[in-house]
């Protein structure tokens, strides 16, 4: 059992002891067996040489023992062994404890150089391995890949210009003569162009004050370099303007104090001008805060707290639901429940919250989920914007559009019967006209004048209000000189053809409306004479970009040989002059077959 015991524990010490052990207990009961056995058999020499056996196996084992008595005394004891391991144990939670933290403190970190918009550099000054952040990469215009990690990649970029005052900055914070790196220079960019750096970093020491590591940023200050710039040559030229105003007052002593207020005057607006700048080009702050699982938060920054009016204290007694509106609540928690659930990463919605006087403020709300590195939920990272200005500005204008849309809509309706009023009234009058060629000419005045109520009735049924469809408006304005002059379809034959999506406004609209009436009644009047049958084509093209072609064609009886219609003494014919060169455009007439009109004008 001993053997077996020893085979089965190696780690046991004094092994080969326990191995003496067996052997002896072997020898020793051999030899007690052996006295038994010469009661009947006398076999003492066989007996007596087991015994010197048992003697030999029981003299070494004690010489073995003699040496290993002090180690055995120096095992530790049952309760020396159970101190040790408590011991352990207290060291091992302490160490987990601590990876803890660290994996939460190295995850801060992460998140801040994600959201924070400069560069971040990590120098190990011994080995000159320089970590760059991929902010610091972008800035300058290059993926992740692109720059080794090693210092020659950040000095080789700084402008020559800048290169020794950039070493002997860091120089003077090794040497401990500035407490902080902080340097501005030009660094050079992927595509050539140089930017202005902010370049700031902290060394650190070791136990014989020799530099081992240097942590710092890197910001694009390329926009206030150049604003300064500018506003340098501001002050230049506004300099030079004091002197030659100095100049003069020197030689007019009678406009002194004009003068001397007009300096003080340029030099009041000079810094109001400077503050307005500096002010502009100060970022606004967001809030942010951690938020817990169960809505309540766990860290705010101050510009949360001014934007929902709560102190920190008093936040931290309260959750996101308290302050929410209840008719956003469900909306928020919805998209709570789906980053959860892992459906989505993060998401922003518009909101309203409560403020501490109870009245209500419209943010601009975007929330991403931290997780334990098992996965599970930790809180919640929110970043909050104050939108309730450009709110009441979309209300504003959301009313004045309201008011401008009915307003215009009451124009076009009351122009639309005002024009009706006087069709009506040319209608009345006819009822006194005798003569047929009297009648005809009060016909064709209240048709066109229908044709521009049609413009406005189409103006007030338009969505856009200040367009018409043209496609819809001669379909329209077609039906209504059939309707007119009795057409008769069987003998004369209409076909409109018009490229889709053509929108005129109001100016165009009503002289190529115009145009079309004047065209198609003569077409209809006097191209089909003697009862011929035939047809009238209209054609309406949107020939390029910013062009429109109108073609009106008949295949009737045709013009005269020697017809000039500019030397016509008809008005249809100087309407249509007139028209045309309102709307710019050119006439060509084509009287091969019939009569073809075609007019090419601009779109505005």
């Amino acid at each position: 059992m001993l053997v077996y015991f020893v085979r089965k524990r190696r780690d046991v010490p004094f092994g080969g002891m326990f191995l003496m052990f067996s052997a002896f207990i072997v020898a020793c009961g051999t030899t007690h067996v052996m006295d038994v056995w010469t009661l009947w058999y006398p076999s003492y020499w066989l007996s007596g040489l087991i015994k010197a056996i048992t003697a030999f196996v029981s003299v070494l084992t004690a010489i073995e023992l003699f040496p290993l008595i002090p180690q055995a005394l120096s095992l530790p004891s049952h309760d020396q062994l159970e101190a040790a391991n408590c011991q352990l144990a207290q060291e091992i939670a302490e160490r987990k404890r601590t990876e803890e933290v660290l994996r939460e403190t190295e995850q801060r970190w992460e998140l801040a150089l994600r959201g924070n918009n400069d560069g971040i550099w990590d120098w190990n000054v011994n080995t000159n391995q320089v970590f760059f952040s991929t902010r610091w990469k972008e800035m300058l215009g290059y993926e992740e890949h692109e720059i080794s990690q090693h210092l020659d990649e950040r000095m080789m970029r700084v402008h020559p210009d800048d290169r020794n005052s950039v070493i002997a900055a860091v120089q003077n914070h090794f040497a401990n003569i500035t407490p902080f790196y902080i340097h501005e220079h030009r660094i050079l960019c992927k595509n050539g162009t140089y930017k202005w750096i902010l370049d700031r970093g902290q060394a650190l020491w070791d136990e014989n004050s020799n530099v081992v590591r240097m942590v710092g940023s890197h910001t694009d200050i390329t926009e206030r370099k150049q604003a300064e710039e500018a506003l340098s040559n501001l002050l230049e030229r506004l300099e030079i303007i004091v002197e030659k105003r100095t100049l003069e007052l020197r030689k007019i002593n009678d406009s002194l104090q004009i003068e001397i207020t007009q300096r003080e005057r340029i030099e009041k607006a000079l810094r109001e001008s400077e503050q307005q700048f500096r002010a502009a080009f100060d970022q606004a702050a967001v809030g942010i805060a951690h938020v817990g699982i169960n809505g309540q938060w766990l860290l705010v920054n101050q510009k949360l707290c001014d934007i929902v009016g709560y102190t920190f204290q008093e936040l931290h007694l309260l959750t996101f639901q308290d302050i929410t509106h209840p008719h956003d609540l469900d909306t928020d928690l919805n998209y709570v429940n789906q980053v959860l659930s892992d459906e989505i990463s993060n998401y922003s919605l518009e909101k309203r919250y409560l403020r501490k006087n109870g009245s209500i403020v419209w943010v601009n709300l975007t929330v991403s989920l931290m997780r334990e590195p098992s996965g599970e939920p930790k809180y919640f990272i929110s970043v909050v914007e104050d939108i309730s200005d450009r709110k009441h500005s979309n209300e504003q204008i959301q009313a004045s559009l309201l008011e401008k849309e009915v307003l215009l809509k009451e124009i076009y309706h009351r122009v639309k019967n005002n024009l009706q009023v006087i069709s009506s009234l040319l209608n009345l009058q006819s009822a006194y006209i005798q003569d047929t060629q009297d009648m005809a000419i009060f016909q064709q005045s209240q048709q066109r004048i229908a044709s521009m109520a049609l413009v406005h009735e189409k103006m007030y049924q338009s969505p856009d209000l200040a367009k018409i469809n043209l496609n819809e408006y001669v379909q329209d304005l077609v039906s209504s000189l059939c309707t007119c002059y009795e057409l008769n379809t069987d003998t004369i034959a209409i076909n409109i053809h018009v490229d889709d999506g053509i929108f005129l406004g109001l100016d165009t609209a009503i002289p190529c409306s115009l145009i079309i009436h004047e065209l198609v009644s003569n077409s209809l009047k006097h191209a089909f004479t003697g009862g011929i049958s035939g047809e009238i084509n209209i054609e309406i093209q949107n020939t390029s970009v910013n062009e429109i072609t109108l073609i009106v064609r008949d295949n009737g009886i045709g013009l005269p040989s020697n017809f000039d219609f500019k030397n016509t003494a008809s008005l249809g014919w100087e309407l249509i002059d007139a028209l045309s060169s309102q709307l710019s455009g050119d006439i060509t007439i084509n009287n091969d077959i019939g009569v073809e009109f075609k007019i090419d004008f601009p779109l505005v």
